[in-house]
């Protein structure tokens, strides 16, 4: 049966705390309907809950209840872990903490967005989507498919946003080094340009290095740079050969480009003799740098990534919002489910029964357990709520006289 909304300021949670349902049998002793039963408990609660939507979903079977039964426990954590990874992913991603929001259709078929808190206040089983007529079984099975479908799909997005945004933080952090780090592809290019030169010497014979060297060792580098790995070529400009094939071109050192720590350096020199000039280099503490054009990265591209990466992150989070409204609105409609489930199997056929969503700190949570506990006592021998020492009911959710269950509005209530 169908239970109207407690009237008053506190029906709706107001803050972010854990929350639990619980139902109880309806007793017809001095109550028309369940409405009244619902008001009555609450006008003996020290902590005043609201009411929570369990719809008169089909029935079924003994067996196929307790089936559905042992199947809500797992899923029912499944999908949980599930729908708070994409909140927390959402919020990692955006830098917010305030996303927990649903969106569901409203009276008028107007997209209507709540927080978390305000939709468990306020839940109404989702008829469209959830035909109350459908075998249990069926209904689980699609909440199920749709969190996993989400899940699936995280793993692509997440994998497509990480490319673009790995990539523009290696560009970044490569120049933000020094020359001795990062690309200098583009300082190499506009060097060539302003000297009208085609580009570094590629021969048969002759090669280009560029070595990043340290600013106070410029002076020692031009001083001794032809002499590093044996003997200086002798070039004749007159015959336009080499007279002597055994090292550096002399003075083809220039420089390229200056920073505070590091000046970037050409040489010239014989293909034969680069594994043993490297050698040399590494030696005296000088960093050969490759020439990579296809690593230089333009303003304009540079741009155009930031672009990208801009509007893939704001679809990611469009996306994530609406995984994260799909996946908590199933969760808390599997909720239901298992609370139409556990009363029939507590309580027996057919279903009557109450349910009420508390959202209550921990010390209001003990007296509002213990004064349940009063009320229906006779359902249990056992005894109900938890000691003056105990802490959690997380343990002992399954031992209440009641039907009971923890939910949560937020990733970081407890």
């Amino acid at each position: 049966k169908r239970l109207t909304r407690a009237k008053g300021p506190s029906q709706g949670p107001a803050t972010r705390m854990p929350c639990f349902i619980v139902s109880v049998p309806f007793d017809p002793q001095g109550n028309k309907n369940v409405t009244d039963q619902f008001n009555m408990v609450c006008s003996k609660l020290s902590a005043r809950p609201c009411s929570f939507e369990v719809p008169p979903l089909k029935v079924g079977t003994l067996d196929n209840l307790m089936e559905c039964s042992d199947d809500l426990f797992k899923i029912d954590t499944q999908v949980e872990g599930v729908t708070f990874k994409i909140l927390h992913i959402l919020e990692d991603i955006s830098g917010s903490s305030d996303l927990a929001v649903v969106t569901k259709a409203g009276a008028q078929g107007q997209q209507i967005s709540e927080p978390t808190d305000e939709y468990l206040a306020n839940f109404r089983w989702n008829e469209a989507q959830l035909p109350i007529n459908k075998p249990l079984k069926t209904l689980i099975q699609q909440i199920l498919e749709t969190v996993m479908k989400a899940e699936e799909n995280i793993r692509t997005k997440l994998q497509d946003y990480n490319e673009i945004r790995t990539k523009l933080q290696n560009i970044k952090k490569k120049s933000g080094g020094s020359l001795a780090v990062k690309p200098v592809a583009t300082q190499i290019k506009e060097w060539y340009k302003r000297h009208q030169e085609d580009g570094p010497i590629e021969t048969e014979a002759l090669t280009t290095l560029f070595v990043a060297v340290p600013s106070s060792d410029e002076k020692k580098w031009l001083k001794e740079y032809a002499t590093l790995g044996g003997t200086p070529l002798a070039y004749e400009a007159s015959k336009g050969v080499m007279t002597e094939m055994s090292g550096i071109v002399p003075d083809s050192s220039k420089l390229i480009a200056r920073e505070s720590d590091y000046c970037l350096f050409n040489v010239i020199l014989m293909r034969k003799v680069v594994d043993s000039y490297k050698q040399a280099l590494r030696e005296n503490k000088i960093i050969v740098r490759e020439y990579l054009p296809e690593e230089e990265v333009s303003d304009e591209a540079l741009q155009d990534l930031n672009t990208q990466a801009d509007t893939k992150k704001n679809n990611l989070v469009r996306w994530l919002k609406n995984a994260f409204s799909e996946c908590y609105g199933g969760w808390i409609h599997l909720k239901a489910i298992r609370v139409f489930v556990e009363s029939i199997l507590r309580y027996g056929l057919p279903p009557n029964f109450v349910a009420m969503l508390f959202n209550v700190d921990s010390k209001k949570e003990k007296d509002a357990r213990k004064q349940l506990g009063v009320m229906y006592a006779s359902l249990s021998p056992k005894k109900y709520g938890l000691d003056e020492e105990t802490d959690s009911f997380q343990a002992l959710e399954q031992q209440y006289p009641y039907v009971s269950l923890k939910v949560k509005a937020n990733a970081h209530d407890n």
